[in-house]
C-alpha cells in the first residue's frame, strides 16, 4: 500500500536513453477517482504555461526510488491528451470535505491510498469531524464512495461502508 505522497519527488527516466525527464510533482486520477491515468511533471512557458503530462500507460516500471518510462517522446503536454479535461490531480482533491449523504460531516481528504498497481483503495483523513470506527481508521474505502464531488461539492459516502470496509494493507 502507498499513497499518492510516496509517489511525489520521484524521477522520471527514459528507458532508451537513460535520459532523466524530470521528477513527479503529482498524479493525475480518472473521472470515477478509481485508478491513477498520469503523472504531472509541472508547468512550463512564461506567458502561455502548458502542464507537462505522462500518460500511466506509457510508464514501464514503478520503482522505489524512480519510474521509468519507454522514451522521451512519452512527455506531453496535457492538453494535447484526449479526455484530460476529466482528470483530477490529487492535489487539488487534498482538502475538499466528505460527507454522509444525509449530510453529516465526516472529514477531510489528506491523501489518496493506492495500490502497486496503481490503483485507488481509498483515500486518507485529515481532519476528522465524528467518532468511532472512521476516527480509529482515519480512512475510508473508496467503495463506500457515491460521489466523488468537485471542487466546489463535497465527497459524499455510505456511511455503513466507509464504516465497515477495510483497506487493504498488501
Amino acid at each position: 500500500m502507498l499513497t499518492s505522497k510516496d509517489i511525489t519527488n520521484k524521477l522520471l527516466i527514459s528507458i532508451t536513453d537513460g535520459k532523466r525527464l524530470g521528477q513527479i510533482e503529482d498524479i493525475y486520477l480518472d473521472l470515477e477517482m478509481r485508478q491513477v491515468v498520469g503523472v504531472y511533471l509541472g508547468s512550463e512557458g512564461l506567458i502561455r504555461r502548458k502542464d507537462k503530462a505522462i500518460l500511466r500507460s506509457n510508464v514501464q516500471v514503478c520503482g522505489i526510488d524512480a519510474w521509468l518510462v519507454s522514451s522521451a517522446e512519452v512527455l506531453t503536454t496535457l492538453d494535447t491528451i484526449p479526455d484530460s479535461a476529466s482528470f483530477t490531480l490529487v492535489n487539488n482533491l487534498r482538502g475538499r470535505e466528505i460527507q454522509t449523504d444525509g449530510g453529516t460531516k465526516l472529514g477531510v481528504v489528506e491523501d489518496v491510498i493506492l495500490n502497486p498497481d496503481l490503483q485507488v483503495l481509498g483515500f486518507k483523513l485529515g481532519k476528522i469531524y465524528v467518532q468511532g470506527p472512521l476516527a480509529e481508521k482515519k480512512a475510508i474505502v473508496r467503495d463506500a464512495v457515491i460521489d466523488t464531488g468537485s471542487k466546489d461539492r463535497s465527497m459524499i459516502v455510505n456511511l455503513v461502508v466507509a464504516e465497515s470496509g477495510a483497506i487493504p494493507t498488501e
